[in-house]
């Protein structure tokens, strides 16, 4: 049976050569995320989660805290010291919590201008991504008349462009008159936002550009707002949308492009994959005046833009991330996963069962005059079906033994003077979950 080559594989599926020898490639995607002091634990799993996995780089979305949460200065430098948890190198866009909705009480009653500028100055110092390992971008803080966003990046790997874009929730911050219901103390008649719109326009246009110049068969736009289901946030009192322009530039871009477009963002909360760009949707029902939200049901929304998806991340209570595959070789270009993370301890669905013919003592406890004994764990249970994996180690505080076969069901515990030993076994099933057990021994 004949295989292809490198080249006749990219002949075989219409790619230009340079394009399908550059491989598939995987990134982390992330936002919304920690909502408050006891979701840091769960976010910090996430990062372990991240670390052990073979990705290029990880996308932070925006929304580094919870919206009902204060933002006290050093918020920004926790953030940063997260981002720099990250192995490879971590690209984040900003959110609305971060800035926007600083105004309100509970977050502080500041102004929003003034900590954007923190933002700014925290997060994004030079251009380098942040992370352990972190790579150059291009920002377009170094184009004639952009030098204040210094957060809108972009970077071509293999045959993709990525592009963030500093779009919030809270209506991209048009017409933020009320905080809270009463009125918004800073509103800036909407000075920040004309400015910063213009730019975002730009940028997206450049990155389009930018995709045509290399022949790239994919763009990945990075926001934070939901432009589709938030597409007018009368909360903030507005009566105009702070995402037609980039919608509609979205349209024409995406129409013009031959390749594939992906839009990454969070804001509302909701895991999903879909396709709900179409010909009429979003957009207001009229171009001038107060803004309607074109409302239909979903199979009368018009034709759908076939190459463009949408993908929303976890985020909030729903502390997971998503891993974006990069395939040029494939029928779809990006393909995602939804990563959970699991539980640990008893809630994991393991039950770590462990016996021994030595002398029971009590329950996960044992006695032995013999100078090695060996333990069994095969009996160890998983609500998820599938194989197993076990570590047995020496506990702390206890003697040290020489543990045989420490990644097998079935270790051979050798001691080397009479006293009281520990282990713990750690069982992890196909989910990446764990549970632990300690067992102790008495050698006499």
């Amino acid at each position: 049976m004949k295989t292809f080559t490198g080249s006749l594989l990219a002949l075989a599926f219409g790619l230009p050569l340079t394009l399908a020898a550059q491989g598939s490639f995987d990134i982390a995607l992330i936002g919304d995320m920690p909502y408050g002091a006891a979701a840091e634990p769960k976010y910090e799993s996430v990062i372990a989660d991240i670390n052990k996995q073979s990705i290029e780089f990880t996308v932070h979305i925006g929304d580094t805290k919870s919206g009902s949460t204060r933002c006290d200065d050093s918020h920004y430098p926790k953030v940063l010291n997260w981002f720099n948890t990250f192995n490879k190198p971590l690209i984040y866009t900003v959110g609305d919590n971060e800035w926007t909705d600083c105004m309100r009480v509970n977050n502080g009653a500041f102004d929003p201008l003034g900590r954007l500028a923190l933002v700014r100055s925290t997060l994004f110092p030079s251009n380098l991504s942040l992370g352990k390992q972190p790579i150059t971008l291009q920002r377009q803080s170094n184009d004639a008349g952009y030098s204040l966003y210094r957060e809108n990046a972009m970077l071509v790997k293999g045959p993709v462009v990525f592009v963030t874009l500093h779009i919030p929730g809270s209506n991209n911050n048009l017409e933020y008159k009320l905080a809270q219901g009463a009125a918004n103390p800073f509103y800036d008649n909407d000075k920040e936002y004309t400015a910063r719109n213009a730019a975002n326009i730009a940028w997206l246009r450049k990155a389009f550009q930018t995709a045509r110049d290399n022949k790239s068969l994919g763009v990945m736009i990075l926001m934070q707002a939901n432009v589709f289901e938030t597409f007018l946030d009368t909360s903030t009192g507005a009566t105009h949308s702070g995402f037609v322009d980039f919608v509609n530039v979205l349209r024409e871009e995406t129409g013009k492009f031959a390749g594939e477009v992906v839009t990454v963002s969070g804001d509302s909360h909701f895991m999903r994959v879909d396709k709900p760009l179409t010909n009429l949707y979003p957009a207001c029902v009229s171009a001038t005046g107060t803004c309607v939200p074109f409302d239909a049901a979903l199979d009368a929304r018009g034709d759908t833009v076939l190459n463009f998806t949408r993908v929303e991340v976890p985020g909030s209570g729903n502390v997971h991330w998503m891993k974006a595959k990069i395939r040029p070789t494939e029928r779809n270009l990006f393909q995602f996963e939804f990563m959970l993370i699991p539980a640990t301890g008893g809630n994991t669905g393991i039950t770590p069962v462990v016996t021994s013919s030595a002398f029971p003592l009590g329950p996960d406890s044992f006695e032995s005059n013999n100078v090695q004994m060996q333990l069994d764990a095969s009996k160890t249970q998983s609500t998820n079906s599938g194989p197993l994996t076990f570590s047995w180690t020496p506990s702390a505080g206890f003697a040290t033994p020489a543990i045989t076969g420490a990644d097998t069901a079935s270790p051979i515990i050798q001691f080397t003077t009479r006293g009281t030993y520990q282990v713990t076994l750690t069982v992890t099933d196909r989910t990446g979950a764990t549970a632990t057990k300690s067992i102790t021994i008495r050698y006499i």
